[in-house]
């Protein structure tokens, strides 16, 4: 499902790395400040509009966070308050900016997006930024309609495609990128088969590139602690 909203969200994705300092620590110091970031989501958990954490099944991060708001001045105060409930020993790799609202080429009901946000997460997260041709823009709505309509029906009716939620959210002008296409995912392996199956429908021909992936699932951060 890819819920509509009549009022967008702005959404911050950020992958974080542990400094090389951080493994030099004892496991007790280790505790101490992982506890104190905790105690940061904590305290930023009702006041923004989402907030989830995952580990990182990647190279280019640790943690991952996803969080979402009507207002961006607290998604930003959450990511310094990030830093300095880190001792800076938690550094962002990469960092995805992004708006959510109406997909002009669905005809979903709409919902309030920040209720749905609120579900309790699926096990697994996967995000990346995606940039389009020049001539993609160039084509007739009607024609980007009819191929993304493609896109949507394959999606939707793959037999492995339960329970998976996408989010298309939207960078034009405010990240390096047109979009960032977010999706909380039940189980990998069905993931990657709807995905492989998706590479054949016609508006791959327009897709410039889709890159950097950040993936993560659920989990405890006292992983961190070995």
């Amino acid at each position: 499902m890819s819920p509509n909203s009549q009022q967008g969200v702005y959404m911050y994705v950020i992958s974080l790395k542990f400094s090389s300092k951080w493994w030099e620590l004892s496991k007790s110091q280790k505790l101490q400040i992982l506890s104190t970031i905790e105690e940061t989501e904590k305290s930023y958990r009702d006041r923004l509009g989402s907030l989830k954490r995952y580990n990182s099944l990647r190279d280019n991060g640790d943690l991952i966070y996803w969080v979402a708001d009507v207002e961006t001045s607290l998604l930003n105060e959450f990511r310094y308050s990030l830093a300095s409930s880190s001792s800076g020993l938690l550094i962002p790799t990469l960092t995805f900016f992004s708006y959510f609202k109406p997909s002009p080429y669905t005809g979903n009901t709409s919902v309030e997006i920040l209720k749905y946000l609120r579900q309790e997460p699926l096990r697994y997260f996967v995000a990346y930024p995606m940039k389009k041709t020049v001539d993609w823009y160039l084509l007739p709505f009607e024609e980007r309609k009819e191929i993304m309509d493609e896109h949507i029906r394959v999606a939707r009716t793959h037999p492995d495609n339960k329970g998976i939620r996408s989010y298309t959210t939207y960078s034009f002008g405010i990240g390096d990128y047109e979009f960032v296409v977010i999706y909380e995912i039940p189980e990998l392996d069905k993931w990657i088969n709807v995905v492989e199956k998706l590479r054949e429908v016609r508006a791959r021909k327009w897709v410039a590139f889709e890159e950097p992936i950040i993936v993560g699932e659920l989990g405890s951060p006292d992983i961190f602690l070995k």
